[in-house]
């Protein structure tokens, strides 16, 4: 019953109802959305993500030739992948994915052996703060205990990023590597070989949450306004009561003041009636024995 009577109360405030929900989809729209210049550009609530796999291999490849130990592969594979996320590596998938290294962040996997290398450059930090971004570019790196193997995972604001990040990624570790072994003379018997595992694939994620949050900030604002319109009419109806009351005693009081004013002047003149009755009185006698003298002195 109560919950009625506030929803009629509502409606029958359209115009002010109009405006608060007119409010709130402009809060709904600048929180997914920026202002940029003369438009408006979206504020990265939701990003893309692609993945690929490397496989660190011999010249002649254990998966074909079972006289070379998989072992020393493996332990070679974590070292990679730690390696992976040094500003090194990032300036070099920078380069050839079209991002500058400072602007990636980057963390290796986690082993009790190898220390976990993380790095996130203060530049993606500042770009948090300033643009609002919320889906920077993005890598990790794992990889299998059991394979000499090690994953890429990239996050970027399109997909189409997102793959080129985790390509380049690979790229960069057959690159360093060969570039490496080149410059030492390692005997091709001996080099080791980075295999990735097909191209990588991605897609959107989080498609949704652009949606989610524009309508709970629009729920929320519009609730927000609906209470303070409920506030403010309470509150101007207490002034008014009391605009009234005051206004009422204050006229009880200058009736009450004018009827006392109005009875004193009135036992003020009762009172003096008698003795100009009396004066007038005299004043008659007065001529009238005057005139009698006259007409005595007359022959």
């Amino acid at each position: 019953m109560e919950f009625a009577l506030v929803l009629q109360e509502l409606l029958g405030r359209r115009r002010a109802l109009t405006i608060g929900a007119v409010v709130a989809l402009l809060a709904a729209t600048m929180s997914v959305y920026r202002i940029e210049g003369f438009g408006l550009g979206a504020r990265g609530l939701q990003h893309s993500s692609a993945s690929t796999e490397v496989f660190v291999d011999s010249h002649s490849s254990v998966l074909g030739n079972t006289t070379e130990a998989i072992e020393p592969l493996q332990a070679r594979a974590t070292a990679y992948a730690n390696f992976m996320a040094s500003p090194a590596m990032l300036a070099l998938v920078g380069r050839r994915a079209g991002i500058a290294g400072d602007r990636l962040y980057a963390a290796g996997p986690v082993d009790t052996l190898v220390p976990r290398v993380v790095e996130e450059p203060t530049a993606v930090v500042r770009n948090v703060q300033i643009s609002g971004e919320a889906a920077p570019y993005r890598l990790n790196f794992s990889n299998d205990p059991n394979l000499p193997t090690i994953g890429i995972a990239a996050q970027a604001p399109n997909t189409r990023q997102a793959i080129d990040l985790a390509n380049a990624a690979a790229w960069a570790l057959q690159s360093y590597v060969a570039k490496l072994q080149a410059e030492n003379d390692i005997p091709a018997s001996s080099r080791v070989v980075i295999r990735q595992l097909g191209s990588a694939t991605g897609g959107v994620s989080d498609a949704g949450v652009s949606k989610a949050v524009a309508f709970l900030v629009f729920v929320a604002v519009l609730l927000v306004w609906c209470v303070g319109m409920l506030l403010f009419a309470r509150f101007r109806e207490s002034w008014r009561i009391a605009a009234s009351l005051g206004a009422s005693s204050a006229g009880r009081a200058g009736a009450a003041k004018a009827a006392t004013s109005t009875n004193g002047k009135a036992h003020t003149g009762n009172g003096k009636a008698p003795a100009g009755k009396a004066a007038v009185a005299r004043q008659i006698a007065r001529e009238s024995s005057a005139k009698r003298r006259t007409d005595v002195g007359r022959p």
